[in-house]
């Protein structure tokens, strides 16, 4: 049996991800990592990180009503070695619960609530197996993190999909180009706390507007919906 540990309370959530998001050009690369390194300390504040996500949905399909929005994707997260990612470099798996976001708020980024469950021992897929989902899709993100003001994490990262399941070596650039995705996010623990935020991501999307446009993605592309075929 796996154990884990939740990173918010066990009600309703009081965690929310405020975030922004942004496609980085492989030209731009280079300087935007210039540009954070001198803005969050030096070379070695970069954090080098790669993730196996697996999405999971119920086993049990809810039938069509207004229940159905109270079924969720459950998200995987187990983490890779990046020198050595089919080794036995999985050191954190995590359970995500990403909440529905706000929809046209009219904030300057998405906010939606999130909980987070690490699984500390014990066989993680087998666990959400018994909590009643399965296996519904997966993908690999490997890239880099920053932190700046010890407050917003800027993941810098790039998608790859697996051509055989749960088989990393078998991953492929989604994005044969070479791009990148950019990810900045901070959480707040109360509602109260999301305008200043807010705010701040909206500085930072200004300060950035020269190697990557950052966007508010919307709302609907990032609802949590149980894709039932």
């Amino acid at each position: 049996m796996a154990t884990g540990k939740k990173h918010a309370g066990a009600g309703m959530p009081m965690h929310y991800e405020c975030s922004l998001h942004g496609l980085l050009t492989k030209s731009n690369e280079p300087m935007f990592r210039t540009r954070l390194e001198a803005i969050c300390g030096d070379t070695e504040s970069a954090h080098s990180e790669m993730h196996h996500e697996i999405s999971c949905v119920p086993c049990v399909e809810t039938p069509i009503g207004p229940l159905r929005r109270e079924d969720h994707v459950l998200r995987l997260r187990m983490a890779l070695d990046p020198n050595d990612p089919t080794g036995a470099g999985r050191s954190k798996n995590t359970v995500c619960l990403l909440g529905h976001p706000e929809p046209r708020s009219g904030r300057g980024a998405s906010v939606r609530p999130a909980i987070y469950a690490q699984v500390f021992s014990g066989n993680a897929p087998q666990f959400l197996s018994l909590l009643g989902y399965k296996f519904h899709s997966e993908l690999v993100r490997k890239g880099y993190w920053f932190l700046y003001r010890n407050t917003f994490k800027i993941v810098v990262s790039q998608i790859y999909r697996l051509e055989e399941q749960n088989d990393i070596q078998s991953a492929q650039p989604v994005d044969p180009a070479g791009n990148w995705l950019v990810h900045i996010a901070a959480d707040a623990l109360t509602q109260e706390q999301v305008p200043r935020l807010c705010e701040q991501l909206e500085e930072l999307k200004r300060m950035f507007a020269d190697y990557v446009e950052l966007v508010v993605v919307d709302h609907a592309f990032l609802e949590n919906k149980v894709p039932y075929s």
